[in-house]
């Protein structure tokens, strides 16, 4: 038993399975010898039969592309990462930073945003990092009035996370017309001090919106892109639930990901969206302050031959929620 555990031991190495051999024919008699050769031959079919079993598991059942994106993940901890956050505002030429409030302490990131919006044409705050391929975006955040004390009273007043085509136009040459994204957000939208859930899908400056009740000013949030699929998800006082699904497919391989908050939408709308997307609106009735505990991304581990496009729900949560975080 010895010598067969031994035999074992090294053909794990393929180098070592005729060393083995050798050392146990020298050791041992004819017929003896004819009993450990079947024994070696069993032992050495085992090992290799297991060895691409593994491997097979591991390289057919999960796929994520590399590289991994960890490294965009910000826990808010120290204020010196903030620099590695892009603004819209400045990307585009605006020289009109719509957040009033943009600091991380005690390990939250607040955000406090003058009355702005986004809609149609409408661009507001969005900071954001570039993502490339499939990936998984995930927090958790707070939404209040300004107060700190209660849901926002102005209406369409939310943050939360939002996917978007980068643009390739400018403040200086900037057309109706061309604004592509998603986004999942709490707070307040047509229910003045109500929490909801916003979702909104906008394609060639046209927004589709859905709203929903929320349990409260605290949830974690996703967003999933994995092909043309984008998934929306929430997660509120229980389990995570697949919120909104949309295909997307005109949307580029490098995506704008990060974080969004709009406050005041009626003051926001009376100006024109091009006199919007350029000014500070220092009046109207701002109502927000949104705080985010983190910002996770990730890229999806997606089960070989996975129909993500008819994927049940359920099927959606093995994938993703706490999945895939």
């Amino acid at each position: 038993m010895l010598l067969v555990a031994e035999l074992v031991y090294k053909v794990r190495l393929p180098s070592a399975s005729c060393q083995c051999y050798d050392k146990v024919a020298v050791d041992l008699g004819h017929e003896t010898v004819n009993s450990m050769k079947k024994i070696a031959y069993f032992c050495i079919a085992g090992v290799i039969l297991v060895g691409c079993h593994s491997e097979i598991a591991s390289t057919t059942v999960e796929q994520g592309p590399a590289p991994e994106l960890g490294g965009l993940s910000d826990d808010f901890d120290a204020p010196s990462k903030l620099s590695a956050w892009k603004h819209i505002d400045v990307t585009e030429g605006w020289n009109a930073d719509q957040l009033q409030t943009f600091k991380a302490d005690g390990g939250w990131l607040t955000m406090m945003p003058y009355t702005s919006t986004w809609y149609m044409d409408y661009r507001g705050p969005l900071v954001y990092k570039e993502v490339s391929g499939d990936f998984i975006v995930t927090t958790k955040l707070q939404t209040t009035n300004r107060a700190g004390t209660d849901a926002p009273h102005s209406l369409f007043s939310l943050g939360g996370l939002m996917i978007r085509s980068p643009r390739s136009d400018n403040a200086k040459t900037w057309q109706g017309g061309r604004e592509n994204y998603v986004f999942l957000s709490l707070g307040c939208a047509d229910q003045s001090g109500n929490y909801q859930f916003e979702v909104k899908t906008t394609s060639g400056g046209q927004s589709d919106l859905e709203k929903i009740p929320a349990a409260g000013g605290e949830a974690y949030l996703q967003i999933a892109k994995i092909g043309p699929n984008i998934i929306c998800l929430h997660k509120q006082h229980g389990e995570w639930m697949v919120h909104k699904r949309y295909q997307r497919p005109d949307m580029p391989d490098t995506l704008q990901v990060g974080m969004t908050v709009y406050t005041d939408y009626p003051s926001a709308s009376k100006l024109s969206p091009q006199q919007h997307n350029g000014t500070v609106i220092k009046t109207g009735n701002p109502d927000l302050i949104a705080k985010f505990d983190y910002v996770h991304f990730r890229r999806p581990k997606v089960p070989k031959g996975m129909n993500v496009a008819a994927a049940s729900d359920g099927e959606i949560l093995r994938i993703l929620g706490d999945n895939g975080i």
